[in-house]
């Protein structure tokens, strides 16, 4: 399935970009030979209009980066946690940041180091297709800094689902380094499992979800497991890479004032507002609230393809507030 899914896309970017270089090949020959007609001018300056968005998305675009500041402010944030900040980031694709991109990597973790956050919470992808991706870049990794530590998730990439030519004990192997390599970071990776932070007697809890994503994505949610003993009065973070699972159980089934997500990376290509992802997912980039609870969805710090147009990387400061 993946691999056909794979060999699909490829294809239709090699029929569009032979369509673009033909589009303006054949119409600026007819523009130089004086035999242009109006619909000629247009063909050849929307290829040229497409042709640039990509050559300026996979360049200066996907340079682009920001540091994006949320409050969320609710009764429900214990008093003594009020302040509180923490930095998330998702969707790191460090596979795809080789050569000279390296640079853009680094940049962002010292992006999140220099906010002093109270935590790091990271809501998966952290690779393309394998562990090995990684290798250039633990030192970075290791390096990032928060008073009470740095809280992660599996991703659908991180299942090691796209290694087409691999067998099923090589996937399932390479997903147990992937594990491995998230803890020898001196990550709390969390797998359907909880964690609590305390502050002078209040306490937060940080629930962490395996993905649960619609259509051909890995199904291996648990939240009966991931909120096991979690107090119903707790203020809850909930950590889940697919944003379609807050309607899905999360909002039904727990009591997560927070959800984080990453997955759609605002599609890497906003238009006047519009981005291609609002086509498969209702919660797309930014902050959505039911009551007083709140869907955080990053557009990411990467992605498998190195581009981006009218949406910027990013990492989110998000500071609790006590209303």
């Amino acid at each position: 399935m993946f691999h056909f899914r794979f060999i699909f896309f490829v294809a239709i970017f090699l029929i569009l970009a032979a369509a673009l270089l033909y589009g303006l090949i054949r119409n600026l020959l007819r523009i130089c030979m004086g035999k242009a007609k109006k619909r000629h001018w247009m063909v050849f300056l929307l290829c040229a209009c497409v042709t640039g968005i990509i050559v300026w998305g996979m360049t200066k675009g996907f340079e682009r980066f920001e540091v994006r500041h949320v409050e969320f402010v609710s009764e429900s944030v214990p008093k003594n946690f009020d302040g509180y900040r923490i930095v998330v980031f998702a969707d790191a694709h460090v596979g795809t940041f080789t050569g000279d991109r390296q640079r853009l990597l680094r940049e962002a973790v010292s992006a999140i180091n220099a906010q002093k956050p109270d935590a790091v919470m990271f809501c998966g992808d952290i690779e393309n297709r394998s562990p090995e991706e990684l290798t250039p870049f633990i030192k970075e990794l290791c390096s990032l800094e928060a008073k009470d530590g740095v809280y992660s998730v599996l991703g659908n990439h991180d299942y090691s689902l796209y290694q087409h030519n691999a067998t099923e004990q090589q996937k399932s192997a390479a997903l147990e380094r992937t594990k491995s390599l998230e803890r020898s970071f001196g990550w709390h990776l969390l797998l359907n499992e909880n964690m609590k932070i305390g502050i002078n007697g209040d306490t937060i809890y940080v629930a962490g979800e395996e993905n649960q994503g619609s259509g051909p994505f890995p199904k291996y949610a648990d939240v009966k497991k991931t909120m096991k003993d979690i107090p119903d009065s707790a203020f809850v973070i909930m950590l889940q890479h697919d944003p379609s699972a807050w309607r899905e159980h999360i909002l039904d089934k727990t009591n997560a004032q927070i959800t984080l997500s990453g997955h759609t990376h605002a599609g890497q290509f906003v238009l006047f507002g519009w981005s291609v992802s609002s086509l498969m997912y209702k919660e797309v980039n930014g902050a959505y609230y039911e009551d007083d609870r709140m869907l955080y969805v990053t557009s990411g710090l990467g992605g498998v393809v190195p581009f981006r147009f009218g949406v910027s990387r990013e990492i989110v400061v998000i500071t609790l507030k006590r209303r």
